[in-house]
């Protein structure tokens, strides 16, 4: 075998068995796929960190609050509560958008790059992958 074939199939290896296991996985979904499924793993996680937090504030205030109450207030204080949800929601669904963009981007470009090395290898040695053996090379 020569040498360059040698580090190239390490290096294909070792960007298999490092960090890329993660990124191959997403590369395997369609861009849109992807996308929404983490813009809906988002909004559950905003809803229910947001609910948290407003059971955490009225564990701590609410006795507070409920003593002088007026109906005026309670209208502001629901509307400011639904407002600041929905900008907490824009505002990661923007930042989950703008990373899962990138994280796609960069899992495609390695799939290619690896599916570049594999074609350099195989073109290389063409017996290694069972190509001039029907049957054999495949599962």
């Amino acid at each position: 075998m020569d040498v360059k074939r040698i580090r190239r199939m390490v290096r294909v290896e070792r960007l298999i068995c490092r960090d890329a296991h993660e990124e191959l996985k997403i590369a395997r979904y369609y861009r849109s796929d992807y996308l929404g499924m983490m813009l809906l793993k988002n909004f559950f996680l905003v809803t229910v960190g947001y609910m948290i937090l407003i059971g955490l504030y009225l564990a701590e205030k609410g006795d507070a609050l409920l003593e002088g109450i007026y109906v005026s207030d309670l209208a502001f204080m629901i509307t400011m509560g639904v407002g600041g949800y929905i900008l907490l929601l824009l505002l990661y669904s923007v930042l989950t958008y703008m990373i899962c963009t990138l994280r796609f981007a960069k899992a495609k470009k390695l799939e290619r790059y690896l599916d570049h090395q594999l074609e350099i290898l195989q073109k290389e040695d063409p017996t290694e992958t069972g190509a001039e053996h029907p049957g054999r090379g495949t599962v």
